[in-house]
């Protein structure tokens, strides 16, 4: 059996904006969509062994809306430790962010827990599910050097009720990427392995892939970046209310 801990690692705030903060509003309105939607997913996984890394700008530190968000993990008792440096990974929106991401990363590090294991790590957004099973069925694929998985087919939800199957014909944004314990907490040797990763559309490019279907649903609320209800990758959507509510069961 391999010995494996997954990470999932949801980035609040510090990217894409130059200041890296959308304000107040849209935090306290991201904050309840987490809380609702993102939080209750990973409380309904099956595997309940993973842990969850937040990241903030350090701003955020004495916000009263960040308060809210740790103080319901806390009741959720799920594993997690929340960094105030800003993202662990490249910025492709603003590139002057990423002078210093090698400073961060090696702050942050150490604020984690160091598994000795091989380390599978999700991208999972504030305003995104994975299905119950998720974590335990990562775990199920071998490690691999350079080695990721990716989803394509899910769905999305809208908070007005509506779910439609999704399909992002390269790889949506909830990837894992695969690392070797003494690469994971190296600075210097994980951006090294990451190959100037940007985005969730190169990781077929410089990974190789594994691909898993109908494992995340996301959900669109009126302040999405870019996953909107309309948008082309979304396809066919689901009126029968039984099965629609099977399929949300999964996730929330």
């Amino acid at each position: 059996m391999q010995s494996i801990k997954v990470i999932l690692t949801t980035p609040f705030t510090g990217k894409r904006t130059e200041t890296g903060f959308k304000g107040q509003e849209w935090y306290d309105h991201r904050a309840e969509i987490f809380i609702k939607y993102t939080l209750s997913s990973l409380k309904n996984q099956t595997d309940k062994n993973f842990f969850l890394w937040l990241f903030f700008r350090p701003e955020e530190k004495t916000n009263p809306t960040t308060k809210k968000i740790l103080e319901a993990l806390d009741k959720s008792h799920i594993d997690y430790r929340a960094t105030f440096y800003g993202i662990n990974f490249t910025d492709d929106k603003v590139p002057q962010r990423n002078k210093d991401l090698l400073e961060r990363l090696d702050k942050m590090l150490k604020k984690i827990p160091k598994y000795e294991c091989t380390i599978y790590e999700t991208m999972l957004d504030s305003d995104d599910t994975l299905h119950k099973d998720f974590v335990k069925n990562i775990k199920e694929i071998p490690a691999e050097y350079k080695g990721a998985i990716i989803l394509k087919d899910g769905y999305i939800y809208s908070t007005k009720d509506r779910l439609a199957k999704w399909h992002n014909p390269i790889s949506n944004q909830n990837y894992t990427i695969i690392f070797p314990k003494d690469i994971y907490y190296n600075p210097e040797k994980r951006l090294k392995y990451l190959d100037g990763l940007k985005t969730h559309e190169e990781v077929p490019e410089k990974f190789k892939c594994v691909e898993l279907k109908d494992m995340y649903c996301s959900i669109t609320h009126g302040q999405n970046m870019s996953t909107e209800w309309g948008h082309p990758f979304m396809k066919s959507e689901i009126y029968n209310d039984e099965d629609k509510n099977l399929i949300l069961k999964n996730y929330f």
